[in-house]
C-alpha cells in the first residue's frame, strides 16, 4: 500500500470526521480509500479505454 498526502478543505474534512463519528468509517482514510474504490468504480470504461489506447504507442 502507498502513502500519500492530499489537501482537503476544512468543511470536506469536518463532513469526513462526522462520517467516523457515526460510526459509518473505522478512520478519515478509511472514507477516503472507500471513495476512491467508489470513484474507480465508476470510471471502470474510461480506465480500460485509456490502458486499450496506450496499449497502441
Amino acid at each position: 500500500m502507498r502513502k500519500i498526502s492530499i489537501r482537503l478543505t476544512d468543511q470536506h474534512y469536518e463532513m469526513l470526521e462526522a462520517l467516523v463519528m457515526a460510526g459509518e468509517y473505522a478512520s478519515v482514510s478509511e472514507a477516503i480509500r472507500d471513495a476512491i474504490r467508489r470513484l474507480l468504480a465508476e470510471k471502470v470504461e474510461v480506465i480500460e479505454r485509456s490502458q486499450r489506447l496506450g496499449s497502441f504507442t
